[in-house]
């Protein structure tokens, strides 16, 4: 069962697209399907049109043994692969091209598109370092793609693949977006320290501090193939807050344990790197270096490439697919710590599926909250010496906005529409002593489906070199006051999860959580346990 129509993904016995042998179907019956969810979702997959044909030389800075598995591999070849290996389970992918060129991108990603509106699957868009970060935004929309994927192949050409950093593929700009959004960042690690790279961890936790909405996607466990690429990356990532991890095309335990030891499942996501990993293999590590064993003769002639090494007799009889392997090596490293039915059950399923949700559903909801008045008795506007208070004028408008991008609304061209909504002296400013403004809130007039009444707490902003005094709890106050005195019933709020000293000062200024969508209860008690407040909804 795969995805929307069983039928597309039926070949004929003429047709099949690669034998099973007993040994393969004994595997997945015995030691694969039995610990499997019914339904699976698939993070990282890649289709291409019959017309493209990949080549060995057609991507620099790569490897090119995947090459070697599949010059073509439409959505049918997708489909029936799932069929075939996966017979008894229901695969729902996440489709992207293969690494593409500049030439070929838009090809690859109108063939995505296409796909992934005629089958209803969720695709990311292969985007190009040179676009602007309007044109990435206009791209995934007009395609509705959920995100974006992209490679260290695309990175300027006259760096060495030693000095390429995620941001050379994947620019700030363009990271502003997607976070913007929260869509998807599919992320392949450049440079030949893989993921214990100091560069690409300083990167990642950047990344996780900086684009929080943004649902980060790392590739393949960072590329960390052998226990050598690891170093002490796990020590840094286990701080991170927001980064998945795939495990496509990865079939080192000890790497998987490490990686469940570290940020736990829920963040751990299955993927198959389709077609690669049809390709029938054994991984091994010799002096670092990941070695793929495959029978003599299957793969042409491989002995100009380090990554392969040819097999024989018994020894190749008994190799499966890679993707097996990959699986296999994952539920023993599962069985190792301990996992219960229902966290493996979360990799495979249930931890992709709330991404690809959220995403879908924008966000991806913002999380709200409203105003009870008998929480709490509203104190004066109190603030420290050296600041004042007063209301927003139109002369103001150049400085609010520098305000606005220093406090992290980087992409901030609201103004417009706050000053249509905002109360009559409704946006409120706090400037220091050299008449700088360093704190703003707005009451503003925006009914919804919601709060049909309703007024909205919006746009709260502190410079942050004056955070920690008491500013952001002043003009909150100040708004909720023009609130009461306009006569409004109903006060509420947007926030994003991760804004923790805000959402402190909403809760002790008498705000509580609204639940409009489901999960957002379980969102509210990760909040609560972060700060360590009690849990009442």
């Amino acid at each position: 069962m795969v995805g929307v129509n069983r039928k597309t993904a039926f070949m004929s016995q003429k047709k099949t697209l690669f034998e099973l042998t007993n040994l393969d179907r004994k595997i997945y019956r015995e030691k694969i399907s039995p610990f499997l969810p019914e339904s699976l979702v698939d993070i990282h997959t890649h289709v291409w049109p019959v017309r493209f044909k990949k080549t060995l030389s057609q991507v620099s800075r790569s490897v090119t043994w995947p090459d070697r598995i599949a010059k073509i591999h439409p959505i049918s070849h997708l489909q029936s692969t799932y069929q075939l290996m996966f017979p008894d389970k229901k695969v729902t992918p996440l489709l992207f091209s293969p690494v593409p060129s500049f030439r070929n991108l838009k090809l690859l990603n109108s063939y995505v598109a296409k796909i992934a509106r005629r089958t209803g699957f969720p695709s990311l868009i292969f985007s190009s370092p040179w676009w602007s970060g309007e044109q990435l935004e206009e791209n995934i929309v007009k395609g509705k793609f959920l995100g974006a994927k992209s490679y260290l192949s695309l990175a300027p050409r006259e760096l060495k693949p030693e000095e390429i950093r995620i941001y050379d593929f994947f620019p700030p700009n363009q990271l502003e977006v997607l976070n913007q959004h929260g869509w998807i960042l599919m992320l392949h690690l450049p440079r030949p320290g893989r993921l214990k790279d100091l560069v690409n961890l300083q990167c990642l936790v950047e990344i996780d501090q900086r684009y929080p909405k943004m649902k980060t996607i790392v590739a393949h466990v960072g590329r960390a193939y052998c226990n050598e690429d690891v170093g002490s990356s796990f020590n840094f990532l286990k701080g991170t807050k927001n980064l998945y991890f795939d495990i496509s095309a990865n079939t080192n335990e000890w790497v998987f344990t490490q990686l469940i030891k570290a940020v736990g499942p829920e963040r751990i996501l299955f993927g198959s790197d389709l077609p690669v990993t049809r390709m029938r293999t054994r991984r091994i590590c010799e002096q670092g270096r990941y070695v793929n064993l495959v029978p003599k003769g299957l793969y042409g002639d491989v002995s100009g490439d380090p990554h392969l090494k040819e097999v024989t007799g018994e020894q190749a009889a008994s190799l499966t697919f890679f993707l097996y392997e990959e699986i296999l090596s994952f539920l023993q490293a599962a069985k190792r710590v301990g996992l219960s039915r229902k966290e493996i059950r979360a990799v495979f399923h249930d931890n992709a599926a709330s991404i690809l949700n959220r995403v879908k559903s924008g966000d991806s909801y913002q999380l709200q909250m409203v105003w009870c008045p008998g929480k709490i008795f509203l104190p004066d506007v109190q603030l420290p010496s050296g600041y004042r208070l007063r209301t927003f004028r139109l002369r103001d408008a150049a400085s609010y906005i520098r305000l606005l991008r220093r406090a992290g609304f980087t992409r901030w061209k609201s103004l417009p529409a706050v000053l249509e909504r905002a109360l009559p002296g409704g946006i409120f400013l706090v400037e220091d002593k050299r008449s700088h403004l360093v704190a703003t809130a707005c009451a503003l007039h925006h009914p919804t489906k919601f709060h049909p009444e309703g007024g909205e707490l919006g746009w709260v902003a502190v410079d942050p070199a004056h955070r920690g005094k008491g500013l952001g709890q002043a003009v909150c106050q100040a708004a909720i006051r023009r609130f009461l005195q306009a006569g409004y019933r109903r006060i509420y709020l947007l926030t994003d999860d991760w804004r923790w000293p805000a959402i402190k000062i909403y809760f002790r200024l008498g705000f509580q959580p609204f639940c409009y969508q489901p999960g957002m209860k379980e969102r509210w008690r990760k909040i609560a346990d972060q700060l360590k407040i009690p849990f009442t909804i």
